[in-house]
């Protein structure tokens, strides 16, 4: 079964999932949909593309927001293709913002070749940023890096690490 579901310029698509509405039990204490291999795409007009996939999602159309599990993400445009990408445990997906904080085991790489690690990072669309405030470790060509969080500036590809800045050179 293939489902797709527009909501103000963006789309949510389970192409071969399966998807059901939970019981009438279930639905009075958690109503929505529960997916089985989603993905979502949206866009911010010609910038940039968010995509992002769980193996498992549960949706929530009166609020706009789904739950995912086990979750890959992307951010690219196109004409500097990939700006990052990331994979997570959990992550919480607004679909009207399109923005998300991903959770457990947060690991990724800009479009740069810096790879993060975190505990949660986040994702606003519209301000074309990914952050977090807790503690990251970074790695690229030049070494190791460690501090208190990261702002990444996706437009400008521009790293910022945060507080307690830490610095392992490679030879």
């Amino acid at each position: 079964m293939s489902n797709v579901r527009s909501h103000r310029g963006c789309a949510a698509v389970a192409a071969g999932a399966v998807l059901w509405l939970f019981s009438a039990q279930a639905a009075l204490a958690a109503p929505g949909l529960k997916v089985t291999g989603m993905t979502f795409v949206g866009s911010r007009g010609d910038l940039s593309e968010l995509v992002v996939r769980a193996e498992k999602a549960l949706f929530y159309p009166d609020t706009s927001r789904a739950d995912l599990f086990d979750v890959q993400a992307s951010v690219s445009d196109k004409e500097r293709g990939e700006s990052f990408h990331m994979t997570c445990d959990e992550a919480e997906l607004n679909v009207e913002t399109n923005n998300f904080r991903a959770t457990g085991h947060v690991e990724g790489q800009t479009g740069d070749g810096q790879r993060y690690q975190a505990p949660w990072v986040g994702y606003e669309h519209a301000k074309s940023m990914l952050y977090t405030d807790a503690p990251v470790v970074v790695r690229d060509k030049q070494g190791l890096f460690r501090g208190d969080g990261f702002r990444y500036f996706i437009d400008e590809r521009r790293f910022e690490l945060l507080g307690n800045v830490s610095v392992e050179q490679n030879p």
